[in-house]
Formats: structure tokens, C-alpha cells, sequence
């Protein structure tokens, strides 16, 4: 009973309603008027942030929506702690049971309602994801959880119902540490006077290692709070030193801390570094448009604008889910009308929850919330219930038993996807700091073996050279990969979040100290160089530029295979043997996961049983046109995989027992590699292929 009215998420995203006023941190006053610029505030970040999940072209800066909310956050934990604090009725356990009330119960109530309807409709492994993922989300650890699950093949990439909820745990960690850090600091006089150095000490330090990580380990800035507190802080500052209570220069802070916010909302993407410098524009946004104090503003006060401010909770917790759903249930393209639809199911499930909810207001005599034992118990009991739940699923890998056939299909797609990757992560790249080189070594270490140079796609065919030097002990097969990483001189990898700029120099440079006999470039090429290509530039002298005009983008593509051409040409003339091995046939769909799915639902699978080649060649044909050229121009091999894994319209993602051979959407599976549809690769690497002719392993069941 406790929590049925929280539950259907008709709270705001920074689950409080302003009830202090910043100068309550000094003296006693009565609770602060509604702040409707706060309010306003709200819905304009859930706003971008909706429609950047929704994929909508114009709002592709949305993301950015999350760091407002971070500083709104901030501003008001502080005017909460420093007012309780001047009138000395703070305590930190009143402080983390309001927190909790407001943002356990809405997504206490998400977790539950996602993990019964996916009992229903949702297959094992993906279930079981969402299972554990719930544990943490409740426990307020997810941010942990998809900063360790950014790998580049996670298979549940397209479905990770509780991603969102990442920023729910860096608040709440946020929450567990800073009053009692305030409360230290107000409790000495000394310290009471510093407060506000101190705050702004820990808040450069917090930027400086966000700076740092963003471009070291873009992933820990994005997700872990130390590299976030920067932007919570902000807010506390705002709160302690710039009241304005006057609204001095509030008709300029007020306009310009709006451009702060909407210029990043319309003009930064998400292939951007992030936070980096660039989150500096809407943090100080968000922090003058407080600063200002306008809450009486026309813009403000629409009555569409606070409603959505005020819902903004529920709105941020639902419309992710939402967007989820619609990938999992095949509709992968953004339509206007998909858009729509989704906006449409999101305001009924939170009209539907209003309803409910005056209904409980309506009928309810004995108000359980307002008592704090019996609603404390209650509580812990829903969300031990809810939990207890999410580790059943857990634990049971799912639930596989949930209909006939289903622990096999289970077992196919483990075997098939999760399981079925043979490169090691020892040799993946470059070392962590991102110096030498990791190379792998089979057979003899000698300088007249060959060398295998590029990316994931590089990594994907390792097992049938591990199987050759098995069976011909006198080959050699040196391996430098790195993921998302084309083997090409003159271009850069915007979001390198594998590490690959300087990588391929550093190969090169690998390759010219020895004297390789063969040189093999392999590479998914074609999903780099196509319009629009948001995660490359081209270097121009100390710059590195990007335009999507296609004249100019592949003048600069022409002149980055020129410099290539030059480098494998000096190979050449050494007597090395040049070989450009072209893309593997890409999906639309991850083929295991996507055939368990339909398979669990009983739905027809056999478009995600072959790729059109036709499609596809239409897509690879100014790539690939090139390469042909590159290899032509220098008396290399240019090999098509699609010769070879094709047939004249279609390529087949299954065998004939409906086992994939993909391990996603585009990477085959060890075990496929090694078969003999992928001789061509011997042939390719001129060497022995005795192994060739091997059959695919079986796939057994559990």
C-alpha cells in the first residue's frame, strides 16, 4: 500500500518538489515558492532526452539533458542539507529515507512490472540479463554494471531494458556521500567558512579526471561518479554562492545560460567524447538559468511545460523501456510514425498511473505512507519482494523452461553467440596505457611468416589460423588487431573507444622492422567509409577535419588510400605479398539473439535467415570500389568474402539445422570460421589448408 502511489511515477526526476529556499541555509524562513524555472528546467532535459532515444534528427544532442538534470539535483540536495542544517533539525537518515521515498518506489515498480510481463514475452537469455540488470538497478549499482559491460560484442546491446537507470545510481551514490560530507565541514566553525573553496576544490578536481578519462577511458567518465560529481557540485555551488534573490542581471544570465543549453541539445552528438570540455556548455547553462531566478517567467509557467516538469520522473523511467520494447519486437527503423507511437503508449502509461492514483487518493482512509515504522517495513518488503524476483530469474539462466523446446534454443544460442569467440583479449590491441603492441603469435616467430592487420573482423577469423598451425606446424601467422580500428593511414577515430588512433602507425611500423612474406588486411571496410559517417575525420596537416558533403569526403577518402597505397607499396618492393580481404556480409538483425527471440514468441524467422547481398552491395560499392583499385594499382590480391559466403542474391546467416553462423549481426562465429566455406582464407594467406574441409561442430544441447 506504501508504495502504490509512487509506484505509477508521477514523480519528478529529481524526486523532490523544491520545499526550502536557498537562504534557509542561513536563517529560518518559511519553504521557497515553487521554483517553476526548476520545474521548467525538468521538462526541457527529460524532453531531449526522450527524443534522442526516440532518434529524432533534430534533437541529437538530447544526452545532454542528463548532465541538467545532474545539476538540478545538486542545487537542491544543498538548499535541502544547508537549510535543515541552519536550523538545526538535520539528520542524515531523514535525508537518504526522503531519497529513497522518492526514487525507490517508481523504480521498484518498473522493475517488477518489466520482469512479469517478461516472464511472458521475452526469451531466456534476454531475460536473464534483465533479470541481473534489475538486481543492480535496485541496489543502485547499474552504473558499475554497463561500465563493465561495454565490451565491444555485448550481446545485449539493443536490449538493456535498465540502462537509463545508471544516472538514477550515480545520484543516489551521490546522495550516500555528500551530506555526510557537508555535514562534517558545517559542524566546525573553521571548516563551516570553507565550505564553499572546498565544493568548488572538489569540483575542478572532479573535472579534471573527467577531462582526463574521457579520452583514456571514455567509458568510466560517462558512467562512475567520481568522473560525474563535477556537475552535482556545480549545483551546490550555484545553491550557496550565487542566490541572486534580487535577480540581478537576470535578463542576461536568464538568455544566455538557455543558448548554453539548447546549442548543445541541437548541435553535439553522441560520437563526441563525453563529458569532456564539452559538458562544461550545459552544465553552466543549467547553472545560469538557476542563478537567474526567474521562476515567474511567461516560458515557465505554461501549463504543458509544469506537467511535464512534474512527471518528468515517470517520463524518464518509462520511455526507455518503451523504446526497448519497440527494437526487441523487430521495429528497428525510426519512422515518424514509430515516434509517435511510442510517444503515444508513453503519455498512456503515465495518464493511466494518474488515474490509479487519484483512485488510491479517493479511497484510502489510513494514509500508510505518512506513518514511517509501518511504511518503513512495508517498503523494505516490496523491494525485497521485487528483488527476491529479480534473482530468481537470475538464477534460474531465465527461466528456460517457460515452454516447449525452449532450454534447447537456449543452449543453440549460447553455443552459438555467447560462448563462440576464440581471439584472445591479451592480444587485443594495444597494451592499456596504449603503447606497445599486443600482437599474436602462431607457429614459429619468424620474419617470412604472414601478418594479419585490421580489425574485429580480423579478430573474428583467428580459430582457422589456430586449427592451421596445428596442423602445419611450418606456418607462421603473426595477428595485430584492435577492434573498430580500419587498417587505413590519414583518418581518426572521433570516439575511439578501442584505442585505435596510432594503433595502425604502430603496425606499420611493427611491419617494417621485419620482413613479413605475406601482409593480409582485413577489415569490415564498408561500415566506415559511407555517408553519413559520424566517427572518423580525415588528418589535414594538424587537424583532423569531417564533412558529410560526398565530394569532399571521398576527395579525403581518395587521399587516405593514396597514403595507404604508398606504405603497402614500400612493402611490396621488399618482396612482401600484399593481400586486401574485403567485408564479410553484415545483418540488420544479431542473428542468434534475434532467432531466439522470434523462435520463443513462435514467429517466422526466415528473414533473419539470409542477408540480402544485393542490399549489401549497393551499400559496399564506393568502398569496395576503391579497394579493388588500391590492390589493382600495386599488384595485390583482392579477395570478396562474398564470393565465397554468398550465393547470387543472398547470403545465409544459419546452416541447414538452423544453427547460426553469426555470433551477432556481423562477426561470424569461431566455429563457422573454421569450416570449409571459409577456405578461401588459406587460399587468401597462401598456405596449406589441410584443415580446410572440416565440418561444423555440433551444437549440443545442455
Amino acid at each position: 500500500v506504501l508504495y502504490l502511489r509512487p509506484v505509477l511515477y508521477l514523480r519528478p526526476v529529481l524526486y523532490l518538489r523544491p520545499r526550502y529556499s536557498v537562504e534557509a541555509a542561513t536563517a529560518e524562513r518559511g519553504p521557497m515558492k515553487f521554483r517553476y524555472d526548476i520545474n521548467a528546467l525538468r521538462a526541457l532535459a527529460v524532453t531531449a532526452v526522450v527524443l534522442f532515444h526516440y532518434k529524432v534528427n533534430f534533437v541529437p544532442g538530447g544526452f545532454v539533458g542528463v548532465d541538467v538534470f545532474f545539476v538540478i539535483s545538486g542545487y537542491l540536495m544543498t538548499s535541502i542539507i544547508m537549510g535543515r542544517l541552519a536550523k538545526g533539525k538535520f539528520s542524515v537518515w531523514d535525508f537518504y529515507h526522503d531519497r529513497a521515498k522518492r526514487i525507490v518506489p517508481g523504480l521498484m515498480g518498473m522493475c517488477f512490472v518489466l520482469l512479469a510481463a517478461g516472464y511472458i514475452f521475452i526469451e531466456p537469455e534476454t531475460y536473464h540479463y534483465l533479470g541481473s540488470t534489475s538486481i543492480s538497478a535496485l541496489l543502485f549499482f547499474s552504473n558499475f554494471r554497463f561500465w563493465k559491460a561495454t565490451g565491444y560484442f555485448d550481446p545485449q546491446s539493443d536490449a538493456k531494458w535498465l540502462l537509463h537507470t545508471w544516472s538514477l545510481s550515480v545520484e543516489f551514490q551521490f546522495y550516500l556521500i555528500y551530506p555526510i560530507i557537508i555535514m562534517v565541514l558545517h559542524k566546525y566553525d573553521k571548516m563551516r567558512r570553507h565550505i564553499v573553496p572546498i565544493l568548488w576544490s572538489l569540483a575542478f578536481l572532479s573535472l579534471l579526471l573527467c577531462i582526463w578519462s574521457s579520452k583514456a577511458d571514455p567509458a568510466s567518465a560517462f558512467y562512475l561518479l567520481p568522473q560525474r560529481a563535477w556537475e552535482l557540485l556545480a549545483g551546490g555551488i550555484v545553491a550557496l554562492q550565487f542566490k541572486n534573490s534580487e535577480q540581478k542581471y537576470s535578463n542576461i544570465l536568464l538568455p544566455i545560460g538557455l543558448i548554453f543549453i539548447f546549442v548543445p541539445i541541437a548541435m553535439y552528438d553522441q560520437f563526441m567524447p563525453w563529458p569532456y570540455y564539452w559538458g562544461l556548455l550545459p552544465v553552466i547553462g543549467t547553472c545560469l538559468v538557476i542563478a537567474a531566478n526567474r521562476p515567474n517567467a511567461a516560458a515557465f509557467k505554461n501549463p504543458l511545460v509544469q506537467t511535464i516538469g512534474k512527471w518528468s520522473y515517470s517520463i524518464y523511467l518509462w520511455h526507455w523501456p518503451i523504446a526497448v520494447t519497440a527494437i526487441y519486437f523487430g521495429f528497428i527503423k525510426t519512422t515518424p510514425y514509430k515516434v509517435a507511437s511510442e510517444i503515444v503508449i508513453l503519455a498512456a502509461v503515465i495518464g493511466f498511473g494518474g488515474l490509479l492514483i487519484a483512485l488510491f487518493k479517493k479511497v484510502s482512509q489510513d494514509r500508510l505512507a505518512e506513518k514511517r515504522l509501518p511504511g518503513l517495513i512495508a517498503g523494505a518488503s516490496a523491494l525485497a519482494l521485487t528483488v527476491g524476483f529479480a534473482i530468481t530469474v537470475t538464477i534460474n539462466e531465465g527461466m528456460v523452461n517457460r515452454g516447449p523446446d525452449r532450454e534447447r534454443q537456449l543452449g543453440i544460442y549460447r553455443a552459438a553467440a555467447a560462448a563462440d569467440w576464440t581471439y584472445p583479449e591479451e592480444c587485443n590491441g594495444r597494451d592499456p596505457k596504449g603503447n606497445g603492441l599486443r600482437p599474436c603469435q602462431l607457429g614459429p616467430s619468424n620474419d617470412r611468416g604472414t601478418l594479419l592487420l585490421g580489425d574485429s573482423y580480423d579478430m573474428q577469423i583467428f580459430s582457422r589460423f589456430v586449427e592451421n598451425a596445428k596442423l602445419n606446424p611450418e606456418n607462421s601467422f603473426t595477428f595485430l588487431a584492435t577492434p573498430a580500428c580500419p587498417p587505413i593511414t590519414g583518418i581518426s577515430i572521433i570516439h575511439d573507444r578501442f584505442n585505435c588512433n596510432g594503433f595502425v602507425e604502430q603496425a606499420l611500423q611493427f611491419a617494417e622492422a621485419r620482413n613479413f612474406k605475406q601482409i593480409v588486411l582485413v577489415s569490415n571496410w564498408y561500415a566506415y567509409f559511407n555517408l553519413p559517417s559520424r566517427n572518423i575525420c580525415f588528418i589535414i596537416g594538424d587537424t583532423c577535419a569531417m564533412k558529410q558533403d560526398p565530394s569532399w569526403f571521398f576527395e579525403h577518402l581518395d587521399a587516405a588510400f593514396a597514403s595507404l597505397r604508398e606504405r603497402l607499396l614500400a612493402f611490396k618492393k621488399r618482396g612482401s605479398d600484399i593481400v586486401i580481404v574485403g567485408g564479410t556480409p553484415s545483418s540488420e538483425w544479431d542473428v542468434p539473439l534475434e532467432l531466439a527471440r522470434r523462435k520463443f514468441r513462435g514467429g517466422e524467422t526466415q528473414e533473419v535467415e539470409y542477408i540480402d547481398r544485393d542490399q549489401y552491395e549497393v551499400m559496399a560499392a564506393p568502398t569496395k570500389s576503391r579497394l579493388i583499385s588500391l590492390a589493382s594499382s600495386i599488384g595485390a590480391k583482392f579477395v570478396d568474402p562474398l564470393d565465397f559466403l554468398c550465393d547470387t542474391h543472398r547470403c545465409p546467416t544459419v546452416d541447414k539445422d538452423g544453427v547460426p553462423y553469426f555470433k551477432d549481426d556481423g562477426h561470424y562465429r569461431s566455429g563457422a570460421v573454421i569450416t570449409a566455406r571459409f577456405q578461401f582464407l588459406d587460399d587468401a594467406a597462401g598456405v596449406n589448408n589441410r584443415m580446410s574441409a572440416a565440418p561444423m561442430p555440433p551444437v549440443n544441447n545442455p
